[in-house]
């Protein structure tokens, strides 16, 4: 039992513990620490000493002592002043939370010299390792400085000129989920709705796309391969061209949620119900958005939380071990809703 806590402490320190405990300073340096083996009742008294005094750690003599600072940077091109994407953030700041490690951020809002001088500014700050995340699946360049601690990409991926592991999205399996949407309702007419045809991830997508509809013994109508550039009004446009073709489709596969959108209200524009008339499927399962349209939108996620979340996992890993991040590629989900249902006619 821990006696009474004595009167006229100020700030509680670790020989204060040791006494209200009934045992020495070492014996509650190796609690805090979690250094050595020490008996469960000898702990729980050093536990309930340390709760009844408020004591808390002096992190700054322990980093000291451990060489250690406990904090990470984060550095993104735009994504914490854009509220896309922003779960990669939350899931790397609550996985460091949770480790004790504190995420330092700089938004360098698409300017290299920002990048470059969030970066200096973060290792002068003594950070023991440093993530970049890209609001958008794409090649970066970083920094020469941002490699001289461990150091990971987030939803990027290097230029050749140096080798930094990644945590991005499996967006070939991505398009494969879109795809199966459609056909495990009986769809076999679908069009794909893509982003603009240079885009990185349309490229993925529309390959995974491709690669399921093959797995099913269903032939690409290449004449149903449009190219948009992920905004509604290009979706609208491309599906009364659809219409107005008179294309026998019971499916369209979207690049993003705002073109299923898009889509959408093309339809109902033509007097046509979804999904009764025409199925939609979706990519991003866009937060406030892929699920408030009526109908909901069938969906595919970007694993942004998963991304960050494992890029935290890993750098800390790393941090602890003294090994080297690998990297990894992140599944995404699909998400069924309302805007998919079996073809009216087979």
């Amino acid at each position: 039992m821990v006696p009474r806590k004595p009167k006229g402490f100020a700030t509680p320190t670790m020989k204060d513990v040791g006494v209200l405990a009934g045992v020495s300073q070492s014996t509650v340096s190796l609690v805090v620490n979690q250094t050595g083996k020490i008996p469960p009742e000898t702990e729980l008294r050093v536990r309930e000493a340390i709760r009844q005094l408020g004591y808390r750690p002096n992190e700054t003599a322990r980093n000291l002592r451990l060489q250690r600072s406990r904090t990470i940077g984060l550095v993104t091109d735009r994504i914490a002043s854009s509220p896309y994407a922003g779960k990669v953030l939350r899931g790397a700041e609550e996985y460091a939370w949770e480790r004790d490690y504190l995420l330092l951020l700089v938004d360098a809002k698409q300017d290299t010299n920002i990048e470059a001088a969030a970066v200096d500014t973060l290792l002068a700050r003594q950070v023991d390792g440093l993530l970049y995340a890209a609001m958008s699946w794409h090649e970066v360049d970083t920094p020469e400085s941002f490699s001289s601690l461990p150091s990971l990409l987030i939803n990027a991926w290097h230029s050749p000129r140096r080798a930094v592991p990644a945590v991005v999205p499996d967006e070939v399996g991505g398009g494969r989920l879109a795809a199966s949407a459609a056909l495990e309702m009986g769809h076999r007419r679908i069009a794909y709705l893509g982003g603009p045809a240079d885009d990185p991830a349309r490229i993925e997508r529309e390959r995974g796309f491709r690669e399921e509809l093959a797995a099913r013994n269903v032939p690409v109508n290449e004449e149903w391969i449009y190219t948009g550039n992920y905004q509604m009004k290009s979706a609208y446009a491309l599906t009364h061209s659809i219409l107005d073709a008179g294309e026998d489709i019971t499916a369209l596969v979207c690049g993003n949620d705002r073109m299923a959108a898009g889509a959408l209200l093309a339809a109902l524009e033509r007097g046509l119900r979804v999904p009764e008339d025409l199925s939609l499927v979706g990519y991003d399962d866009q937060e406030e958005f892929a699920d408030e349209v009526t109908p909901a939108l069938t969906t595919v996620t970007i694993p942004h939380y998963e991304m960050g979340r494992v890029a935290a996992e890993q750098l800390l890993e790393a941090l602890e071990n003294g090994e080297t991040p690998t990297g990894a590629t992140v599944p995404s989900e699909l998400i069924r809703r309302d805007s998919i249902a079996p073809p009216r006619r087979a």
